[in-house]
């Protein structure tokens, strides 16, 4: 069980002043900033900056995140005791961000709450290169299972393909969480108004679920050379003031200035048409990976 359940995290988060969360926050902020730029630096040259070793290398003794980059000479059986031990999973989860947002920013990291099950807590998948990670934490997860040997503890599962190859399962390991992991956790249970959790530099297409964002994107969004790559899907129904109608004429010159300009051609539509009815729904596109799912969970 989670030690920081039974603990009143609420009004622990009531009794530090708004300066100080103010102070907090920019302290964050800057840290996050500093550790963001020394990971780009030593990934620039190769190196995991957690380690300064070479992203392909391989030591068996010093376990380090970038074991799940499949650096040369790795096997499944050397994540047996390395995995048994806990490991901080939002730190992980950063990581892996980090590094599929260098490759394609947003687009390699489903994080959609849509796209959860029912019957999780949080699932994640993200990927890199030929490299495909996915998160999945059931509702027993976060407390760990009665009567259980290997997944008594609090824990989280994580599936790794390589070329879409299975290399770890997700019932493989019952990866422990830290005690920062938990107290977050609780915190995020007992107060997620006053207390949330933004991927710096790691979003995914979560950003989608906000309306805020939505309109930012809509308003930069551009049409893709390749619809296989794209990450947005931009669906536009429009019907004319009463009265009125759409033209050809007027259908033919969005076209043409669409492929001109690269701008979606329900966007111009709306734009030479003020006054028209417009319902827009924009989804993931078919260049973000597909949901992992991790059967039998709860």
């Amino acid at each position: 069980m989670n030690p920081y359940k039974n603990k009143d995290l609420r009004s622990f988060l009531d009794s530090i002043s708004q300066e100080d969360v103010d102070e907090n926050t920019r302290l964050m902020n800057e840290e996050n900033e500093r550790v963001y730029n020394e990971f780009i630096e030593a990934l620039n040259m190769n190196k995991c900056f957690l380690c300064n070793k070479q992203m392909n290398s391989f030591i068996v003794s010093e376990p380090c995140f970038h074991w799940f980059t499949y650096p040369n000479g790795i096997k499944k059986k050397h994540f047996n005791n390395y995995l048994t031990n806990p490991i901080s999973f939002f730190r992980l989860n950063s990581y892996f961000r980090w590094l599929a947002n260098t490759e394609k920013p947003l687009g390699n990291i489903n994080d959609l709450k849509e796209e959860t099950s029912a019957n999780s807590y949080m699932e994640t998948t993200i990927k890199y290169k030929n490299i495909e990670w996915a998160f999945s934490i059931g509702h027993t997860d976060i407390s760990g299972h009665v009567n259980s040997t290997d997944g008594a503890a609090p824990h989280f599962h994580i599936q790794m393909k390589i070329d879409g190859k299975i290399f770890l399962k997700f019932n493989d390991f019952h990866i422990k969480f830290t005690d920062e992991d938990l107290f977050t956790i609780e915190l995020l249970e007992q107060a997620s108004d006053k207390f949330e959790i933004r991927h710096t530099y790691g979003e995914g297409m979560g950003i989608m679920e906000s309306e805020e964002n939505l309109k930012i994107m809509d308003e930069y969004m551009s049409i893709a050379e390749d619809d296989n790559a794209a990450l947005f899907n931009r669906q536009t129904l429009i019907s004319a003031p009463e009265g009125q109608t759409l033209s050809g004429e007027l259908i033919q010159k969005a076209i043409e200035e669409s492929q001109r300009t690269k701008k979606p051609i329900g966007k111009l539509l709306q734009e030479y048409i003020q006054e028209a009815n417009v319902i827009t729904v924009i989804t993931a596109g078919d260049g973000v990976p597909n949901m992992a799912k991790r059967s039998g969970k709860k």
